[in-house]
């Protein structure tokens, strides 16, 4: 473990030294929450809130062993780094300001005066699991009361979120869903980048182009930012700068900052580029989406309805202005469930909530064990202990366990945490 990994391994473990902490300036400093860490390109940690003195911030952390390494990796030219509300190093050698020459706190860490050190179960905080060992001597049947709760607290949120949206949009439900689909396209880490070009997007000029899916394209990829982004121009994307010059004249706001978009250790089939062009495809499709979706009774019914394949010029390309071998670049099995679980369900589910006529959220936990279940590095790792899903109910479940419980050792809060624990 080099010096960096160690500082990290240290702040998402909470294992900071000391209770007075304070910046290279003087200011105190409390960590509430520190952050999810970040394994794609962008600041180490994402989502941190940090008590500064007297006020509370909420942003990004970035690490590194010197103060210094924040200019020599040029994060002070990025834009990707302006939210960064800390930087925690080793040794101050430098002061770091973003590409807006803000001056960014500094905590300065002592790896070698941590809690690491001192704690007496080192292996639990190494472990992807801190029961792993034992994991696999706790019998099915018994933690499936565990697991329905651990959905149904995962199901609240992404309703909560779809909820969220129709009160924003109060009498326009499909806008609401427009928007829902847009995140999902995104996931597992472009949700934001998609719901923000999305919600630039009047509907009336949506339904106003839908027949055309060039102008389609070309509205969103010129809104998204992606399509000002890329350097190397054919004439697809001449055609969509063209395009989008007329039509941007109708949008309301700016193109999304291209910096928000991650293509960094994603697979090329899952790159943003791609889903925006399959994104095009389900609105020149099925648009309007709530009329198309509200009356679906069976995952078949939904499976059917978002096969959908990307342009032609998609075939040969996964990114502007780079050719690749052909292949019809079609929505794979994954990303139909991932769409169906993440946006198409919690929408029903949220409307549910205000017509329950129209939607029987009873059928929600047949609908997810008809499908099977997920898999992602969460899951694989669940199996390779022992622990295996059964369908798209369970493996939800055991995501909601992961990243609420086991990932944030909150093992006296778990079920299983509990019994493992007794004599």
């Amino acid at each position: 473990m080099n010096h960096e990994d160690r500082l990290q391994f240290i702040w998402k473990n909470r294992l900071v030294p000391g209770n007075s902490l304070k910046t290279t300036c003087g200011i105190d400093v409390e960590v509430i929450h520190p952050g999810e860490q970040n394994s794609h390109a962008g600041p180490d940690f994402f989502n941190a809130r940090i008590k500064l003195g007297h006020m509370i911030w909420a942003g990004n952390v970035e690490i590194h062993h010197r103060a210094s390494q924040w200019n020599h990796h040029r994060h002070h030219l990025d834009p990707a780094y302006d939210n960064v509300i800390l930087h925690v190093i080793h040794h101050f050698d430098e002061l770091t300001k973003n590409s807006k020459d803000r001056l960014i706190p500094t905590l300065v860490v002592d790896p070698d005066h941590s809690k690491i050190l001192l704690h007496e179960n080192q292996s639990t905080y190494e472990n992807w699991l801190p029961c792993q060992s034992s994991i696999s001597n706790v019998s099915k049947k018994s933690i499936e009361p565990w697991l329905e709760t651990l959905y149904n607290q995962r199901s609240g949120q992404k309703v909560r979120h779809a909820s969220h949206l129709l009160t924003r949009y109060p009498h326009n439900r499909d806008k609401a869903l427009f928007l829902a689909m847009a995140s999902g396209f995104g996931l597992p880490i472009n949700s934001l980048p998609f719901e923000i070009m999305a919600s630039g997007i009047p509907l009336p000029l949506l339904l106003e182009i839908k027949e055309s899916l060039p102008h389609l394209e070309a509205l969103l990829f010129g809104h998204s930012g992606l399509l000002i982004k890329t350097q190397k121009q054919d004439p697809y994307t001449i055609s969509l700068l063209k395009r989008y010059d007329h039509l941007k004249k109708a949008l309301p706001g700016r193109p999304v900052q291209p910096h928000l978009w991650k293509f960094l250790r994603i697979r090329p089939a899952s790159f943003p580029t791609l889903r925006m062009a399959q994104f095009a495809s389900l609105i020149h499709s099925h648009f309007p989406l709530d009329d198309d979706f509200i009356k679906i009774e069976s995952i078949g019914e939904i499976e059917q309805r978002l096969q959908l394949n990307a342009s032609e010029y998609w075939n040969t390309h996964y990114i502007f202005g780079k050719n690749s071998p052909h292949s019809i670049k079609k929505m794979g099995k994954q990303a139909i469930q991932n769409l169906i679980i993440n946006a198409i369900i919690p929408h029903l589910r949220a409307i549910d909530r205000v017509d329950w006529r129209r939607y029987n959220a009873s059928n929600e936990k047949e609908m997810l064990q008809e499908m099977r279940a997920e898999s992602n590095h969460i899951i694989k790792k669940w199996i390779k202990f022992g622990v295996i899903p059964c369908n798209a109910f369970e493996s939800q479940a055991l995501i909601q366990l992961y990243n609420e419980y086991c990932k944030q050792k909150r093992c006296l809060d778990c079920r299983i945490g509990k019994n493992l624990s007794k004599p």
